[in-house]
């Protein structure tokens, strides 16, 4: 990050007429007794927590103090940076089964930023103060590219192998214009709002150098403002539509790119594509994606869709090549159309008036066509009956620690996977599944 931020405190990114209303959205929403609350809550529980994220120096010192010391003194000043870049990297990092959550990660960089920024320029002067700050720029600077270059090396790439080509540089734009935004946005806030924690001239006071409590009171009282909508001038996509690549990426990623047996039967890969294209069907309609997103996410699928099919012939057509294979007819590549067929017809029972009812009898007529095929005695090794579809209806599988493991192919993990990403990703209950509501 560079020292604008520091130097400058930044204006609001200018944003398309009428999309933020007609209210500026730094109005506050200072809620005095949810933060007196939560204040009182923290106060609580400080004795046991504060000495334990500072330097072994600022320990001793907090340690000698009296009650009374400590609320006219208030915590020392000086800031345990190693704590600051810990906090940093674990909060603002981002992984895998965070990715659909950037804009939350985004928020507390944002809004921890702007909290020590106004802590140094209240406690340090002159060349202090400007060490201090450019600490701070290279710590949450290096934490920012970390976490913007892990989204766009899962997510972009994956747009960009999809035929959707210069995603990458979208997605980076993007992720930076919402990071300013943000900053921008807590920084104008704690300048109309400098005792938004109301601690000024209180016996509480010595908590304003305590940047846990500042930063969660920050982003609580103006918690209110839905920001994911907002179009940011010049900049290609929304907070939500950042998300909802992500979901889309990690459906993928959680249940289909590793994927590569030869004894996947066309019934199998067309119900899981097509469960996957619920998914897509689900955060192409989502309210604030836009029908340029929308469109470039369908190219992705149908790329991704085309790849699979391709990699596991490829598969077929090795194994059977391959010189220690026995049993070479056991070896064919899929019906293509069939894996269409099945993935079409699950993805459309979202359009049924009963979409659960749609979806499970979909996955009953894929499951008895699949045992047709057992019974006649096929020569594929897709189609016998040591397969997937064997234990399909049964409990779901676990691994060492009883955890059921999200990816299994069967009844109850699609069931569980899906309500998951409802709840998480969609958030529309009436679209929640019914748990052994049908059974085979």
């Amino acid at each position: 990050m560079n020292n604008y931020y520091v130097q400058n405190r930044v204006s609001l990114p200018e944003q398309h007429p009428n999309q933020t209303g007609e209210n500026n959205i730094l109005e506050p929403f200072l809620d005095v007794e949810t933060v007196k609350h939560l204040k009182k809550k923290y106060i609580a529980e400080v004795q046991e927590r504060l000495p334990m994220y500072f330097s072994a120096d600022k320990r001793m010192k907090m340690q000698s103090l009296t009650e009374e010391q400590f609320q006219q003194q208030g915590l020392p000043k000086e800031i345990f940076w190693k704590m600051v870049e810990f906090n940093v990297s674990t909060k603002g990092g981002i992984s895998f089964e965070r990715l659909p959550a950037i804009g939350e990660h985004l928020d507390y960089l944002a809004s921890e930023y702007i909290t020590y920024k106004m802590r140094i320029e209240r406690d340090f002067e002159s060349e202090d103060q400007v060490a201090q700050l450019a600490k701070l720029d290279e710590i949450f600077g290096r934490g920012f590219t970390r976490m913007s270059n892990a989204f766009i090396d899962y997510v972009g790439a994956f747009f960009e192998k999809n035929e959707v080509v210069g995603e990458s540089a979208l997605m980076e734009q993007s992720i930076k214009g919402i990071y300013q935004y943000k900053l921008a946005k807590y920084g104008n806030f704690v300048l109309a709002n400098p005792d938004y924690a109301f601690i000024k001239g209180t016996p509480d006071a010595w908590l304003e150098r305590d940047s846990y409590f500042m930063g969660d009171i920050l982003r609580l009282v103006i918690a209110k403002i839905d920001e994911n909508r907002i179009k940011i001038k010049e900049n290609p996509y929304t907070t939500l539509e950042l998300n909802a690549v992500a979901a889309f990426y990690q459906a993928v990623q959680r249940r289909l790119a590793n994927q590569k047996s030869t004894s996947v039967s066309e019934e199998q890969l067309g119900i899981e594509l097509g469960f996957l294209g619920m998914k897509l069907e689900m955060l192409i309609q989502k309210d604030g994606v836009s029908p340029e997103l929308a469109s470039k996410m369908e190219t992705a699928y149908v790329s991704f869709f085309n790849y699979k099919i391709e990699d596991i012939n490829q598969r077929q057509e090795e194994t059977k090549n391959n010189p220690y294979t026995r049993n070479r007819e056991a070896f064919s590549e899929l019906n293509r159309e069939m894996v269409e067929n099945w993935a079409k017809r699950l993805r459309n029972s979202l359009q049924e008036e009963n979409p659960q009812q749609a979806f499970e009898a979909t996955i009953l007529s894929a499951y008895n066509v699949f045992q047709e095929k057992v019974q006649q005695v096929s020569k594929l090794e897709r189609y016998q009956e040591q397969n997937d579809w064997k234990t399909f209806y049964e409990e779901s599988p676990t691994n060492n620690y009883q955890v059921e493991l999200p990816d299994a192919f069967c009844y109850n993990a699609l069931i569980a996977d899906w309500n998951k990403f409802i709840s998480e990703i969609i958030v529309d209950l009436k679209m929640l599944f019914i748990k052994d509501k049908i059974k085979k």
